[in-house]
């Protein structure tokens, strides 16, 4: 699968597969919290698992520089619910 590397330009989290942006917009709240408002994959990417490796590198992220998540996207919270080794970013 597509190795994902982030780009943050301070409100959006991007990368690009095969010349298509998959993006995750969010706002940080204050105390290490970010509030999670969206997961874009293009359609012309589906079915290829890139969205739940998206969240997962944002999962990866929240770890690796100590911050705490609050999915407020569908898609975000039902990849967290679904990956029970994830719930530990949860704020």
């Amino acid at each position: 699968m597509t190795d994902l590397t982030l780009e943050d330009d301070g409100s959006r989290l991007t990368t690009d597969v095969d010349g298509h942006e998959l993006v995750i917009r969010y706002v940080w709240k204050g105390d290490g919290v970010m509030r999670v408002d969206f997961v874009g994959v293009p359609s012309a990417l589906g079915g290829r698992g890139l969205g739940t490796k998206l969240v997962g590198k944002l999962v990866e992220k929240a770890r690796k520089e100590n911050f705490k998540l609050i999915p407020v996207c569908g898609f975000a919270r039902t990849q967290i619910d679904r990956h029970p080794d994830w719930k530990d970013v949860l704020a």
